[in-house]
């Protein structure tokens, strides 16, 4: 994934295009939409404890800081459901990873926090829908009401960050596999994530794919009609991160 090429829990907007004026009004209602709320900086101050990762960099140890307008994090939101032909998949991505990278000396020293703001969440780019190879075409209205319903789960205001505190689990033929944790919405789910890393004298790039669920959160998807159409369960996650070391 490249920002020039191309959450957990988001809500259906279901199309209208093809409804009668009241079969739309019934499930409006149940969709309950919502136009995009104020996308500014969040206020609360990032989870990310920099502290340690800067005292470890003046101690010469390799200390990489991601690069925000380089890196990108996207999820493929499906649908499910007997109907969910009347629905969209949807490309959600954070264009504003934030963190630090630590390789250390030793295998066991490697380690990285990641977060990045909730209300800052894109909806259905044309680059990342064409990425993940959507083959529908939300309106602009569908688009506005995913960002609501995906803003009203997840709550920005009680909690506004998602971060990801990662550790080195295994070194394979195949490369490097982190131990993930994971905080959303105040629950906290572990996963293994096998990633392709590569270092330079200045730049750290790492990228890799993950499946994480709903249900790993406590948090169900959302439903329509009668549960038949809803958000699936499970939600593809893919990442690219690049980081410039620090000065020692």
């Amino acid at each position: 994934v490249s920002r020039s090429a191309s959450p957990s829990t988001f809500r259906c907007h279901l199309p209208i295009s093809a409804m009668s004026f009241l079969r739309w009004f019934l499930l409006a209602l149940l969709a309950g939409c919502a136009a995009p709320g104020d996308r500014g900086v969040e206020s609360a101050p990032s989870p990310v404890e920099a502290d340690s990762y800067f005292e470890a960099a003046r101690r010469g140890a390799p200390v990489y800081e991601v690069v925000p307008e380089q890196s990108l994090l996207l999820i493929h939101v499906g649908r499910d459901g007997a109907a969910r032909r009347l629905g969209h998949d949807h490309a959600v991505a954070s264009e504003q990873l934030s963190g630090f990278v630590a390789l250390g000396t030793q295998p066991g020293e490697w380690r990285a926090d990641i977060a990045f703001p909730v209300r800052n969440l894109t909806v259905d780019k044309p680059e990342y829908r064409e990425r993940l190879g959507l083959d529908t075409q939300p309106t602009e209205a569908d688009i506005a009401g995913t960002y609501g319903n995906m803003l009203r789960v997840l709550e920005p205001d009680l909690y506004p960050w998602v971060s990801v505190r990662l550790r080195l689990a295994a070194i394979g033929d195949e490369g490097p596999e982190l131990a993930a944790s994971v905080t959303l919405h105040g629950s906290t789910a572990e996963y293994l994530v096998p990633v392709t890393l590569e270092t330079g004298p200045s730049t750290l790039t790492a990228r890799g794919r993950v499946v994480i669920r709903h249900s790993d959160f406590g948090l169900e998807p959302f439903s329509a009609m009668g549960g038949l159409l809803r958000v699936a369960d499970e939600l593809p996650l893919e990442f690219y991160i690049v980081a410039r070391r620090l000065p020692g």
